[in-house]
């Protein structure tokens, strides 16, 4: 797993040699990520995750990227998860991580795309102008 880090922006990387050595290592390497973010309480910082190399996830997978998601929260910072493989559709762990954090797929243009984006969204005038 490749981590590089800017002032502003972290973009952490899974690399083919994450998958062979399992989705334990992943998350261990993971927690690291966490622990970073907890003592830098960097503001407004941005974390992308490219998933171009995952094969698989798992609940404990998706557990870190809601965790991670939830510490930027605190910060005012946002978490992206990008370059999904689209086959990780078939993951019922993948499909609730996308209701809770927008995935954008490879060959997606936005996470918003698949309908899960809600910042265009206005309510209908109900005509009381009160």
């Amino acid at each position: 797993m490749q981590v590089n880090k800017s002032e502003s922006k972290w973009l952490v990387v899974i690399e083919d040699q994450d998958n062979k050595l399992g989705l334990i290592n992943m998350i261990r390497h993971l927690d690291k990520v966490v622990s970073e973010l907890e003592m830098s309480k960097i503001p407004n910082l941005l974390l992308e995750i490219d998933l171009a190399k995952l094969n698989s996830a798992n609940s404990e997978l998706i557990a870190k990227f809601v965790e991670l998601q939830s510490i930027l929260v605190r910060t005012d910072g946002r978490l992206n998860v990008i370059n999904a493989n689209p086959e990780l559709k078939s993951s019922f762990d993948v499909v609730m991580l996308d209701k809770i954090i927008p995935i954008q797929y490879v060959g997606q243009e936005d996470p918003g795309e698949d309908g899960y984006a809600y910042d265009d969204y206005e309510l209908p005038d109900d005509g009381d102008d009160e």
